[in-house]
């Protein structure tokens, strides 16, 4: 019987979200080379790797001729060409990256060991929604989950992405991206929100206004804040006070109460002297009783 000398076993759940999970896997080493065993001692892994770590989310790197890749647990491997490899938690959607590195530049590979993004960037970072951020000559793009660039790295900065949608920042200048489309619309604001019912929100000298899918500035920036449309109108604030607008600039419920959230289903959400209320476009009010109002218990504002 062969005798294997057994070393530290970690192997966290493999990716979220995906199908893949496995037995703990244990190094084992053979005539100075690794491989890895499941818990009942069978190899799973051959020991034929000149160094290799421990799994991490159903990968592990190792080195063979002095060149670096990933073995997963169902045996198979990526391709062993690599300077060096390493595998990042991911900051959103729980997904870790696994990172190559050759001639100083930085890939990615999939949870199979497909390489999605070739080793060309300065730095790669996860986003929202299996986006992936690079960073060529200081300047930044998306990747989708599929390894298409839908953004050239071209940006100062990218924000995070929410429904296919970001923004991105190019000398002072804030625009707003459609990544399904491709379509980029630069504008000379400094913050611009999504385009909701037709209209965005945009920010400049911290006053909102809106501006149409064409850039047209539709309705004046002179507000102290604002939402987005939902039903044809939008929450905003004027003096410190806040009520709803419409579509032509026309204020439809007062700005009377502390606070304005969303318009849905015919009523507006408000607050006024800590109690949480509804009013409609009569200006019908609708107080709930005996709640007490907590940060956490409204939507959570922009600043």
């Amino acid at each position: 019987m062969k005798k294997y000398h057994l070393f530290l076993c970690l192997l966290f759940p493999a990716f979220a979200g995906k199908a893949q999970t496995s037995d703990n896997l244990v190094k084992i080493s053979r005539d100075g080379k690794y491989g890895f065993s499941n818990a009942a001692g069978q190899e799973v892994i051959a020991p034929v790797y000149d160094s290799a770590g421990d799994f991490r989310y159903g990968a592990a790197p190792v080195r063979q001729k002095g060149r670096f890749g990933f073995v997963f647990a169902n045996g198979k491997k990526s391709s062993l060409k690599y300077d060096s490899v390493w595998i990042r938690k991911g900051t959103y959607d729980h997904q870790p990256l696994l990172l190559t590195l050759l001639k100083g530049k930085k890939g990615l590979l999939d949870s199979t060991g497909k390489e999605i993004i070739k080793p060309m960037y300065e730095d790669l970072r996860d986003n929202k929604e299996g986006y992936t951020l690079v960073v060529l000559n200081g300047q930044y793009g998306l990747v989708n989950a599929k390894g298409k660039m839908v953004l050239k790295p071209v940006y100062d900065n990218v924000g995070l992405v929410a429904n296919d949608n970001t923004v991105v920042y190019l000398d002072g200048k804030c625009g707003r991206v459609d990544l399904v489309k491709g379509k980029v619309l630069m504008t000379p604001y400094e913050k611009v929100g999504a385009f909701i019912e037709g209209l965005a929100w945009v920010r400049q000298d911290k006053k909102y206004g809106f501006i149409n899918t064409k850039g047209e500035l539709v309705i004046p920036i002179v507000y102290d804040w604002a939402g987005n449309f939902n039903e044809g109108l939008a929450a905003a604030a004027s003096g410190g006070k806040y009520g709803f607008i419409d579509r032509n600039n026309q204020v439809v419920i007062p700005q009377k109460y502390d606070q304005s959230f969303v318009y849905k289903d015919g009523k507006g959400m408000v607050r006024l002297n800590g109690q949480i209320g509804y009013v409609d476009r009569s200006g019908k009010e609708t107080w709930l009783q005996n709640t007490q109002v907590l940060e956490s218990s409204v939507p959570i504002r922009r600043n």
